[in-house]
């Protein structure tokens, strides 16, 4: 049997801080949890994207952080940079998906021999062909 070892005075200062928090207060510190993740390490690009403008730019995260009892500046300051990187790996991913579409498209259109169409512009007598109704109104 091994020997017994009195835990260090601060993992029960932690504990008890921990265990004084409010059900609500939990809450809402997993909600910022849940941001952080989706923002982070979520493979969906559209809504890390959407967890990241929130964090960036969301006038909800500055109420939510005061819910969980953390500074809002403190936390986005901290996590700034971290932001930053992951919304330019996810946009210069879809910069590199444009450009690959876009080559598929000129190397089809070259294979075909034909133009690429021309974008739909709206004329005046595009209505030409809808027959023309009178108001014939009788009093």
């Amino acid at each position: 049997m091994g020997k017994y070892r009195a835990p260090f005075l601060n993992n029960d200062v932690i504990h008890i801080i921990e265990q004084n928090k409010e059900p609500e207060q939990k809450l809402w510190i997993g909600v910022l949890a849940k941001a952080f993740d989706d923002a982070f390490y979520c493979k969906d690009e559209r809504a890390a994207m959407d967890a990241l403008r929130w964090i960036k730019h969301g006038h909800d995260f500055n109420y939510v952080c005061g819910l969980a009892g953390r500074d809002p500046h403190y936390v986005r300051k901290r996590m700034l940079d971290k932001v930053i990187e992951r919304e330019a790996a996810i946009l210069g991913r879809k910069v590199q998906v444009k450009k690959a579409i876009d080559n598929v498209i000129k190397l089809k259109i070259e294979k075909k021999g034909s133009k690429p169409r021309q974008p739909y512009t709206k004329k005046q007598d595009d209505y030409k062909w809808l027959p023309k109704y009178e108001h014939d109104y009788v009093e």
